[in-house]
């Protein structure tokens, strides 16, 4: 599966997190918003929340059991949590050496 369908349905799952977890009424979230650092839309508590409502959408909705948060996963040197579309892309990648 495309990177880029991971990417349309966590930024549903992150839209929701925003929505639920912040004062900031209105604001939108895409592919390329930061999931870290100080440009980062949620807050480090509510980032291992997103986390954890991921891998549960992964189970249901494409039958991947991943575990996004792993030693590998943070020793890279680009981190996979950066954004939407790094989060996508590694979950493409953990998907293809999955199956």
């Amino acid at each position: 599966m495309s990177s880029a369908k991971y990417a349309s349905r966590l930024v549903e799952l992150l839209q929701q997190t925003v929505d639920r977890e912040t004062d900031v009424t209105g604001a939108r979230v895409d592919t390329t918003s930061a999931l870290i650092g100080p440009q980062a839309v949620i807050a480090s508590l509510s980032l291992v929340s997103f986390i954890a409502d991921a891998e549960i959408m992964l189970s249901e909705d494409y039958d991947l059991d991943l575990v996004l948060v792993s030693e590998a996963a943070l020793s890279r040197s680009k981190s996979p949590f950066l954004t939407i579309e790094t989060l996508a892309a590694y979950i493409a990648e953990l998907a293809g050496a999955d199956s």
